[in-house]
C-alpha cells in the first residue's frame, strides 16, 4: 500500500508537470525552471493565483449584469423643432379648497330640503342642524383628498348623520363626492381673469376646465382627459367643452410667442379651508392625457406666490425606440410600448402615472372595498365610490396612498417585515414619448400706487385690491433634444469580453478551460490506470523528489 501511495505521488507530480509544460496559459513555464533565489516560485504561484481569481470575479460581475440586463442599449441623440412637441396641461390651483360663499349656499339648499321632508317620525327630526353647523360639517368632504399630515379626528355619529342628509337630498340615488367638492371651489373665471395667448388676448376663463387633481380642484389649460364626473350627463357636458378647447401649437420660442395669464385670488372672507400653510397659488405642469397627481408627477409643483411675475421656460425632450428594441421583454428593457401598455391597463392610454393612479385605486379596494372619488381619477374604472361611512377606513390606510414613487398593498404589521409589502413593479415608463423639463423666475410685481390701477400691458385696469399674479409659460430653446434607443449588442458582445479580460492577462482562451478539464480527467485517469496495472520498483524518497527524474515508459 506504501509503495502504491508512492507511486500516485509520482504520477501527480509528473501529470503536473506536463500541464505546466505543454499548456498554453502563459506564465506557468517560469514554475518547472531551477532558481536560486528562495521562496521565488510560491510568489510567482501567489501572484498567478490573485490575477486568476481577481479576472475571473470581474467575469462573474459581468455575467450578473447580463443575467439582469442581457442588451446593451445605446441612445443617439438628435434635434427636434419644438413645433413637434405636444404642449403639456398647465393647472393653476388656489390654496383655498372650498369657496365659503358656495359653500353656505349649499348648506342653505340642504336645510331647505330638510325643513320641507321633516315630520314627527322621520329620522331628520332627531337631527336639525343649522346652516353654520351643516358648513361646518361640510367640511369634512376635503378628507378624501387623503393628505398624510392631516391628523384632524372624525366624529362617526356626526359621519352619518351627514351621509343621511345627503343621501335625503338627492333622493336616495347616492351623491358624489367629487361632484359635490368640484361644484363648491372656486370658478376659474375668478382665478383666471385675463390671458394672452402667441401675442393674442383671450378670454381666459373659457379656456380653463375646472376639474378634480389628487390635492384640490384645479383650473386646467390645455387639458384632454375625458371626465370622470360620476353622473353620465355630466361627463358628456365636460368632454363636450373640453373638446372645443383649441389645441395648442407653439412655432417658436420665445416669451412673446408663449402663454400668460393673469391669476387674481379671493379675499380671505372666502376662505374655509386651506391645503398648504400659505395661500400662494399652485401651478401642475404635466401631461395633457394624465390625472393631474402630484404623487407620481416628475415635475410636482410650483409655488407662485401674490404679487409676483414666475416666468416658466419648459424644455422638451423627446425618447423614442427602434424596433430591434421590441424583441427584449418589457421587464428588461424597463418600458412599454404603446399597444404593450394598452394592453396591460385594459384601456386606450397608458402612462406610468396611470399604472400608478390605477394601481393606487386597486390598493383602496382591497383595504376598504371601495375607491375615494376625486382620487380615482378615471370613468373607465369598475369600482364602487367611496362615501362617508367609509371614510375612516380611508384616513386609516392614507398614509400609503400618499408617497411619490410607490403604492403598496400591505402595510408591514412591524416595520420590519417587508415580505407581505407589494409594490406596483408592473408599472413601467413608456418607450416612446416625451418628457418636459420645468424650471420658473420669479420677480416682484410692483403695486399699483392709486385706486386707478394699472395703465397699461396685460394688468391694465386692475388694482391690488385683490392678489394678482401674472405667469408666462414658453419653450426655452427653439430645438428639443430627441434620443433614440437601439439595440446595439447581445450575448456576443459579453462574449468578446471574457476573451479580451482572459487573453490580456495571461493568454487563456476557451480552449485552456477544456485542457484543464482534460488533465483533471482523461489524462489523470490514464496515469492512475496505467500506474495501478503495471507498478514499477520503488524508488527512494530522494528519486522521487528530483525534478530531474523521469521514468521511460
Amino acid at each position: 500500500m506504501a509503495q502504491l501511495s508512492e507511486v500516485d505521488d509520482f504520477s501527480y507530480r509528473r501529470l503536473f508537470r506536463e500541464f505546466l509544460r505543454h499548456s498554453y496559459i502563459n506564465g506557468l513555464q517560469p514554475l518547472l525552471l531551477h532558481t536560486p533565489v528562495q521562496y521565488a516560485k510560491a510568489f510567482w504561484l501567489a501572484f498567478l493565483a490573485v490575477v486568476v481569481v481577481w479576472t475571473h470575479i470581474v467575469i462573474v460581475n459581468l455575467t450578473i449584469e447580463y443575467i439582469d440586463q442581457p442588451t446593451e442599449i445605446h441612445m443617439a441623440p438628435n434635434l427636434v423643432h419644438v413645433s413637434n412637441s405636444p404642449f403639456p396641461a398647465v393647472g393653476v390651483c388656489r390654496s383655498n379648497m372650498i369657496s365659503k360663499r358656495l359653500m353656505q349656499g349649499y348648506a342653505s339648499k340642504i336645510y331647505q330640503h330638510q325643513s320641507m321632508h321633516r315630520n314627527g317620525s322621520d329620522y331628520s327630526s332627531q337631527f336639525t342642524p343649522t346652516v353654520n353647523d351643516l358648513v361646518r360639517r361640510l367640511l369634512v368632504l376635503t378628507k378624501f383628498y387623503l393628505n398624510a399630515y392631516d391628523e384632524a379626528p372624525l366624529d362617526v355619529a356626526e359621519l352619518g348623520q351627514l351621509h343621511w342628509l345627503l343621501n335625503s337630498y338627492y333622493n336616495g340615488s347616492g351623491y358624489s363626492v367629487h361632484d359635490i367638492v368640484r361644484s363648491l371651489s372656486p370658478d376659474c373665471g375668478d382665478l383666471v381673469i385675463r390671458g394672452i395667448v402667441f401675442g393674442v388676448p383671450v378670454n381666459a376663463s373659457q379656456l380653463f376646465v375646472k376639474r378634480t387633481t389628487s390635492s384640490s380642484v384645479c383650473c386646467i389649460y390645455n387639458y384632454r382627459r375625458p371626465s370622470y364626473s360620476q353622473y353620465p350627463l355630466q361627463r358628456a357636458k365636460h368632454n363636450a367643452d373640453m373638446k372645443a378647447m383649441p389645441e395648442v401649437v407653439f412655432e417658436s420660442n420665445s416669451i412673446l410667442n408663449g402663454i400668460q395669464f393673469v391669476l387674481q385670488d379671493t379675499t380671505p372672507d372666502d376662505h374655509t379651508e386651506i391645503y398648504l400653510s400659505n395661500t400662494a397659488f399652485r401651478l401642475l405642469i404635466f401631461p395633457k392625457e394624465d390625472y393631474a397627481t402630484v404623487q407620481s408627477n416628475n415635475n410636482g409643483e410650483i409655488l407662485v406666490d401674490h404679487n409676483t411675475i414666475v416666468e416658466v421656460p419648459i424644455q422638451p425632450k423627446f425618447f423614442d425606440s427602434s424596433e430591434a428594441v421590441r424583441g427584449v421583454t418589457p421587464q428588461i428593457r424597463r418600458c412599454y410600448f404603446p399597444e404593450e401598455g394598452t394592453r396591460l391597463l385594459n384601456q386606450s392610454y397608458y402612462s406610468l402615472d396611470e399604472c400608478l393612479l390605477l394601481c393606487r385605486i386597486e390598493s383602496m379596494v382591497q383595504h376598504c372595498g371601495c375607491a375615494s372619488a376625486p382620487l380615482t381619477g378615471s370613468s373607465n374604472v369598475n369600482v364602487s365610490y367611496c362615501t362617508l361611512l367609509d371614510l375612516p377606513c380611508l384616513m386609516k390606510w392614507r398614509t400609503i396612498w400618499f408617497g411619490y414613487n410607490e403604492y403598496p398593498f400591505v402595510e408591514p404589521g412591524d416595520g420590519k417585515d417587508t415580505t407581505s409589502m407589494t409594490q406596483c413593479a408592473h408599472c413601467l415608463p413608456t418607450c416612446d414619448g416625451v418628457n418636459f423639463e420645468i424650471a420658473s423666475n420669479a420677480a416682484p410685481l410692483r403695486n399699483t400706487y392709486n385706486s386707478s390701477g394699472y395703465f397699461h400691458g396685460l394688468l391694465k385696469g386692475l388694482n391690488n385690491d385683490r392678489p394678482l399674479s401674472i405667469i408666462k409659460l414658453f419653450y426655452k430653446l427653439r430645438f428639443a433634444q430627441s434620443t433614440k434607443m437601439d439595440m446595439v449588442g447581445d450575448w456576443i458582445v459579453l462574449l468578446n469580453r471574457f476573451g479580451g479580460i482572459l487573453s490580456l492577462m495571461y493568454g487563456f482562451s476557451i480552449i485552456s478551460y477544456i485542457e484543464i478539464l482534460y488533465y483533471l480527467t482523461g489524462k489523470w485517469f490514464v496515469y492512475y490506470y496505467r500506474a495501478l496495472k503495471n507498478p514499477k520498483p520503488t524508488r527512494t524518497k530522494t528519486e522521487l523528489n528530483n525534478p530531474a527524474f523521469e521514468w521511460t515508459e
